[in-house]
């Protein structure tokens, strides 16, 4: 028979156990919850940087559409004096309006040591000024570790860390100019700290789900901590091991599974559970809208690429198209218009192609032309040259060109003279061409006058050429 000291302490034991048991009972259920969240945790962090950088990818490539590659060292010069640069600084603060988590979007020359300023716009809250056109940056060490990737032009997607400014993912696109040279660098800060809230929101809600659900189960028993608690996080579980993340089919598809669990629960879970599903559909939203940008940024970047290839260069020889020459005259006109601008123009008329191609074949024509053309351009490296007509181009001299001008030609002349001084080449390899420079004399003198001259001058060398040759050969 037992006395009452051993029935007392049975009787402890008996209830120390009914309480470590729910007790226990409710730890274990906390740690698989835990484990569950740690897994929707990273889940739903890496989807979001992602979409982030999606995000980022389309304001950098908006920004650059609007940038001229071939301009940038005049943004550089004379950046607020330059209407073009203040357009496009206009544009620069509709992008970063429209994208609401953007912190900073600018346009740097990146080297080694960090990079040249050349648009900067302020913070969105007036805390930091903008950096000044031509200003030397200093990179933090997260963005230098990427510096040698970004300067062989290779886009850096997701460049993130934490910063003075809070945590942010930088994302930089590379501006090349038309002869694919790299000039700068679009880029676009945004700031990731809603997404930490976002994350520690989530983690809240759902400790705050498990610590009531350990309540339920010492208080209510097993069935209600699996009816409310076990039960939806399980579903949800299995749901998202069945998630698919390639297309927005996919992403689609994710959503009516989670719509289909149709958990009803008036508790954190079914709150959590109504979230999750909204975070889904935003983040499908936004993979549209980003597809539809991506799909007219493709269809004008081909365009654009398939116009400067086909439009602005000639295909047999490399150099400038007749479209190129007009665009050029079209730029030049307005500037000499109303500047002192100090330039030369070069016709070039190459002799005799019709004889070649009658009696050579247009194969050997080809070659004559291309070998025509190749020695001007090696005279005049630091001028553009255009072919606009059959036979016929164009140099327009400025810079050292300019300066050397009569060297130049004497050059130009003496190597077409040595060409043709051989007499057993074959006749498409004998080069000759009538030349005809004009410069301009005074700020009055127009463009069109001094083409004018120039082709005076070429047909008269034509002449002096026939009648001492014979011929147009």
């Amino acid at each position: 028979m037992q006395t009452h000291a051993e029935q007392k302490n049975a009787h402890t034991k008996q209830h120390s156990i009914s309480i470590r048991l729910p007790l226990l009972f409710a730890a274990s259920c906390m740690i698989i919850v835990l484990i569950f969240i740690g897994m929707l945790y990273f889940r739903f962090k890496s989807r979001m940087i992602e979409e982030y950088a999606h995000i980022a990818a389309g304001a950098t490539s908006l920004m650059a559409l609007e940038l001229d590659g071939d301009k940038i060292d005049e943004y550089l010069e004379k950046n607020f004096e330059m209407e073009e640069y203040n357009r496009i600084l206009n544009k620069f603060y509709g992008i970063r309006d429209s994208y609401r988590d953007i912190v900073y979007l600018y346009v740097f020359r990146l080297a080694p040591d960090g990079g040249t300023i050349i648009f900067d716009l302020n913070s969105p809250d007036g805390t930091e000024d903008a950096g000044e056109p031509g200003e030397h940056y200093e990179f933090s060490d997260d963005f230098m570790v990427y510096m040698d990737d970004l300067l062989q032009g290779i886009e850096v997607q997701d460049i993130n860390g934490e910063t003075e400014d809070g945590y942010l993912l930088t994302y930089c696109k590379p501006i090349y100019d038309s002869n694919g040279v790299l000039q700068c660098h679009a880029c676009v800060d945004f700031s990731m700290d809603e997404l930490r809230q976002k994350d520690l929101n989530f983690i809240i809600s759902i400790l705050l789900v498990t610590g009531i659900s350990a309540v339920l189960i010492m208080f209510f028993g097993i069935y209600r901590i699996k009816k409310e608690v076990t039960e939806p996080l399980n579903k949800m579980s299995q749901a998202t091991e069945q998630f698919a993340y390639q297309t927005q089919e996919d992403q689609a598809n994710n959503i009516q599974l989670m719509k289909k669990l149709n958990i009803r629960t008036d508790n954190e879970i079914g709150h959590v559970y109504s979230v999750f599903i909204s975070v889904m559909e935003q983040s499908l939203s936004f993979m549209k809208n980003l597809s539809r940008a991506q799909t007219v940024i493709k269809v004008r970047d081909e365009q654009i690429g398939q116009i400067s290839q086909e439009a602005y260069r000639d295909a047999l020889t490399g150099v400038g198209s007749k479209a190129a020459y007009t665009r050029k005259m079209d730029e030049m006109r307005s500037t000499v218009e109303h500047t002192d601008m100090q330039f030369a123009i070069v016709m070039i008329d190459m002799n005799d192609l019709k004889k070649i191609n009658d009696e050579c074949g247009h194969k050997a024509g080809d070659l004559y032309l291309k070998g025509c053309c190749h020695i001007a351009c090696q005279i005049f490296k630091h001028s553009p040259v255009f072919r606009v007509g059959g036979d016929e181009f164009v140099a327009i001299l400025t810079g050292d060109d300019y300066q050397n001008r009569d060297a130049c030609i004497e050059k130009l002349r003496a190597a077409y003279e040595e060409a043709y001084a051989q007499t057993d080449a074959d006749p498409w390899l004998r080069y000759s061409a009538s030349i005809g420079i004009a410069e301009r004399t005074d700020s009055s003198d127009t463009l069109d006058a001094v083409l004018k001259r120039a082709d005076e001058a070429m047909y008269a060398d034509k002449k002096a050429f026939k009648e001492k040759h014979g011929s147009y050969r």
